[in-house]
């Protein structure tokens, strides 16, 4: 059975790449900007769930895994990881006496029915639905497209519009060009509005954080409505999400200068930050 502690096993059930990069080294690779990227750590801080989303081409380096580890640097401090076991899951871990779901995110490499390692079906299903039993969730999928992603869910895997609504962040990167190295895009970045809309009640709306604009290889962000909205779904008040938000944009910037710094001094300048706001 999977033992996350295992290095070699993390990478045998494809939880980690074999060239783990930061966030901020993402970032210097012109991956992503400053500003999306900030507001991702913002939104996973507060424990919004994430699913990380690449081609259904397949196209060996996209960089799902390597985003999804990245990003696991933003999570809540004191979060508590449990590694799924793809299709020999049993959710033993909810079983727990003194588990806590609102602070541990349930950690599957990948939903897809390619390899056992991976969830589908009925365990697939049972594992996107922990969020509404309190956890929080974090996985990758092969989508070309947000409206993809949405599709897979609530279709493939029969999720209930209140069970998408819980499933927050969704990224769908890819590669662009045909060079060498291959240059990676964050092409969109949804968070999934969590209230009913009451002209549409089974209607699963997908709220638009960040768009790659291939024409002139940029980013276009929120607007300020959106971002209001956002405040309020992870409970800030709206100024002090603002602020939060300058802060982690600022450190950000710092830290992808030249080529970015490597994930332990990532780790410990979030730490410092959390460290100079508590």
């Amino acid at each position: 059975m999977f033992d996350p502690r295992d290095p070699y096993e993390r990478h045998y059930w494809h939880y980690e790449s074999r060239r783990p990069l930061s966030v901020a080294q993402i970032i210097a690779l012109q991956s992503v900007d400053v500003e999306t990227a900030g507001l991702i750590w913002l939104l996973l801080e507060h424990g919004t769930s994430l699913t990380v989303a690449g081609p259904t081409d397949p196209q060996p380096g996209v960089g799902k895994t390597t985003t999804l580890n990245a990003l696991l640097q933003f999570l809540p401090e004191n979060t508590a990881l449990a590694y799924m076991s793809g299709m020999y899951e049993n959710f033993s871990f909810t079983r727990l006496p003194d588990i806590d779901p609102a602070s541990t995110y349930a950690l599957c490499n990948e939903v897809s029915d390619h390899l056992p390692i991976y969830m589908w079906g009925r365990i697939a299903r049972r594992y996107l639905m922990l969020p509404g039993q309190g956890y929080h969730i974090a996985t990758s999928v092969h989508a070309d497209t947000i409206d993809d992603v949405l599709y897979m869910y609530q279709h493939d895997l029969r999720l209930s519009p209140a069970d998408m609504r819980r499933l927050g962040l969704i990224i769908n990167i890819g590669l662009i060009g045909h060079t060498y190295p291959a240059r990676r895009r964050w092409f969109s970045a949804h968070y999934i509005q969590p209230h009913i809309d009451p002209d549409r009640p089974d209607a699963v709306l997908p709220v638009p954080l960040s768009l790659w604009n291939s024409a002139d290889d940029s980013f276009e962000h929120a607007d300020a409505p959106i971002l209001s909205d956002l405040a309020g779904w992870i409970g800030m008040p709206e100024d002090e999400f603002h602020a939060a938000l300058a802060r982690r944009i600022a450190c950000l910037d710092d830290l992808a200068r030249g080529g970015g710094v490597d994930m332990q001094t990532m780790f410990e300048a979030i730490s410092e930050l959390n460290a100079k706001e508590a």
